[in-house]
């Protein structure tokens, strides 16, 4: 039996989502839900599986007690965020000779950064292709790297395992379950649609309750539903909450909920009652900017419906609590951006907001538009772990980078203030009107009374948090609890901010001082944007002659990007689609076909049938990820390319 390690990378500066005094020490914000899935997908009487979660643990490199376990592979999961980290990891173990691969959205974005720092990469959700890779290696014949580019279905993903982690449930704030992957938004800076997909796939409603179940049977108290956007379908959204709430009010305490959604939850009435009865107490929204022109700017339309002050204040009116995200640095955002930020989070009494520069994720419509304007950084060579995930990567429009982090600075102190977030709870408490009809925490208020100094937190901070809950009780003493949780989640979160704006003040310093210098990310386009609309109007003719010849038909995504990528190092300088370029694809086509099928291209005849059936690309959006694929493809020949020549002068 094979013994396999799975690592969970730490990042620096986490700031935790605790909902409770319970939570107060919790070392992680989730459990680590993809690894959990990874080890679900390894055959248990073959291999001997066991996760290794950083954030809980501590860094591999400081255990070297793991080494005597004798691991035949180490798996690293990233993030764009981690990456940096899951190299390092990763170095540890192969500076002892044990095999490393690599998954997860950080490779999965950047693959190029991660070829020489890992023995394997899997690119791409690991429902299919983690097993091939397992079959492939215990015969000692593994690729390089795995691919999968057609999105999978959610049924094929396993029921998590939670095993070798029990003993560290207590050290998290939540627990984790995952209904739905994509978005059905395309905002041009969100690397969601990149990395998985607009077309959204979900789990059947009993598997997701099981999950549940599983993780309250673990004595999990919290669960955050970890998808990209819970209510991307209203239909299945509602039909998952009338089944959840029967199911939570019979548990002996019932748990409470969070998740990711859209502003849109704001117009279905049925909807947020549902979600306010399922014990949901916080949703993640995306509401990005208070400028008009910045949401058109990004593609948000979605946001722009309504009155967004409005469309936040009937979501609170439920005793749902918001955290809004909100981002500054776009196009035509000036220096007064952060003044206008802070008076709509203090008028529209966004309990909870999560701040963020704008950055331009690889793969983004965001990032190909910047790096075509010579205005993408490449921040792995400006700043370290800890400043990774908040320094910008951009070089912004209407102000300089250091004026973007100064306004940010004051963004930040404002909004992690207690004068601000009591304002904001204020308003949550006096907004209130429906109680949601779910078994409450009996809460005293004489208890919260004495929560601060317990904490020990300054008098100043005392004695807002003692106005906010006297407050709440006289006005809507249904929300004590959810209040609680959102004083205690907003005493870590303003620890964080304190810890975080040295962070920035610093790279403020190197910016401004010489000492550092930053170079454009020059990784190559490789695909011209205004290729963009015709490879549209080609992809689904192309598609139904390469599903009609090609036997393996679980093949199809692999050949269309195959036929791609030698379509432009063969048309290499490509800027324009000419009229001869569609009969050079067609034989790219049959080509590709008959050598798939281990055919002789003199004796193919390709089928060209229009008759037959073939799956609808724009439903499955099979294009979107071909082509992301090419483009990954295509920056790995270019550098393979220039590391050739190097080699030869």
């Amino acid at each position: 039996m094979k013994n396999i390690l799975l690592v969970n990378p730490r990042y620096e500066m986490e700031t935790l989502r605790v909902s409770d005094v319970e939570h107060i020490a919790a070392r992680a914000d989730n459990m680590p839900l993809g690894l959990a899935t990874v080890a679900a997908l390894t055959p248990a009487e073959e291999f001997n599986v066991q996760i290794w979660d950083e954030f809980v643990r501590g860094p591999v490199e400081q255990h070297e007690q793991l080494l005597k376990n004798n691991y035949d592979l180490v798996g690293v999961t990233s993030t764009r965020v981690t990456l940096l980290r899951a190299i390092d990891a990763a170095s540890f173990f192969r500076s002892h000779g044990i095999l490393t691969v690599v998954g997860g959205p950080g490779v999965s974005g950047s693959p190029d950064r991660c070829r020489e720092n890992f023995d394997i990469l899997i690119i791409g959700e690991a429902e299919l292709i983690w097993p091939q890779f397992l079959k492939e290696w215990t015969a000692g014949k593994q690729k390089r790297e795995y691919r999968q580019i057609e999105k999978p279905e959610m049924s094929l993903s396993p029921m998590p395992r939670w095993d070798s982690i029990v003993e560290d449930v207590p050290l998290y704030s939540m627990g984790s379950v995952q209904t739905t992957r994509g978005c059905p938004y395309d905002c041009e800076f969100c690397d969601v649609v990149y990395l998985n997909g607009r077309r959204q796939r979900h789990k059947s409603v009993e598997r997701v309750l099981d999950e549940v179940k599983v993780l309250q049977n673990l004595g999990v108290s919290t669960v955050y539903f970890a998808d990209d956007n819970l209510i991307g379908n209203h239909a299945f959204a509602k039909n998952l909450l009338r089944q959840l709430i029967p199911l939570n009010n019979a548990f002996p305490k019932p748990l409470r909920f969070a998740t990711q959604a859209s502003i849109d939850v704001s117009r279905d009435a049925e909807l947020l009652e549902l979600l306010a009865d399922a014990n949901f107490y916080e949703m993640l929204i995306g509401i990005e900017s208070s400028n008009e022109e910045s949401l058109k700017e990004m593609g948000k339309y979605n946001n722009l419906k309504g009155n967004l002050v409005e469309e936040i204040q009937t979501i609170l009116s439920y005793g749902l609590s918001v955290r809004g995200a909100m981002i500054a640095g776009f196009d035509h955002d000036g220096t007064d951006i952060f003044d206008k930020h802070i008076a709509f989070i203090e008028r529209s009494c966004l309990p909870s907001v999560s701040l963020h520069m704008l950055n331009a994720p690889i793969g983004t419509r965001l990032w190909r538009r910047m790096r075509e304007e010579g205005r993408v950084i490449d921040i792995f060579k400006i700043t370290d772990k800890v400043t990774r995930r908040i320094i910008s990567n951009i070089i912004p429009k209407r102000m300089s980078r250091v004026e973007l982090m100064e306004g940010f600075k004051k963004l930040y102190g404002r909004v992690f203030s207690w004068e601000s977030f009591e304002k904001r709870m204020i308003g949550f408490a006096t907004l209130a009107r429906r109680a949601p009809q779910v078994k409450q925490e009996t809460v005293s208020l004489d208890e919260l009374l004495t929560l601060g100094p317990g904490l020990g937190l300054d008098s100043e901070a005392c004695e807002a948090m003692e106005r906010i809950f006297t407050f709440t009780a006289a006005k809507a003493p249904y929300l004590l609890g959810r209040v609680k949780s959102l004083v205690i989640q907003f005493v870590k979160y303003s620890n964080s901010a304190r810890g975080l704006l040295p962070k920035i003040d610093r790279q403020i310093d190197l910016e401004t001082s010489g000492r550092l210098t930053f170079e454009l990310d020059t990784r190559p386009i490789t695909i011209p944007q205004q290729f963009d609309k015709t490879y549209r109007e080609i992809f689904p003719a192309l598609h139904r002659r390469v599903y009609l010849n090609l036997r393996d038909k679980e093949k199809v995504a692999d050949g269309m990007m195959e036929i791609f990528v030698e379509f432009f190092v063969r048309e290499e300088g490509f800027t324009t689609f000419q009229e001869y370029h569609g009969p050079l694809l067609e034989e790219i086509v049959d080509r590709t076909c008959a050598r798939m099928n281990g055919e002789q291209w003199e004796n193919f005849v390709p089928v060209v049938s229009l008759d037959a059936p073939v799956p609808d690309v724009s439903k499955t959006r099979l294009h979107e990820e071909v082509i992301k694929s090419v483009e990954q493809e295509l920056i790995k020949l270019v550098q393979e390319k220039a590391v050739h020549s190097e080699a030869l002068q």
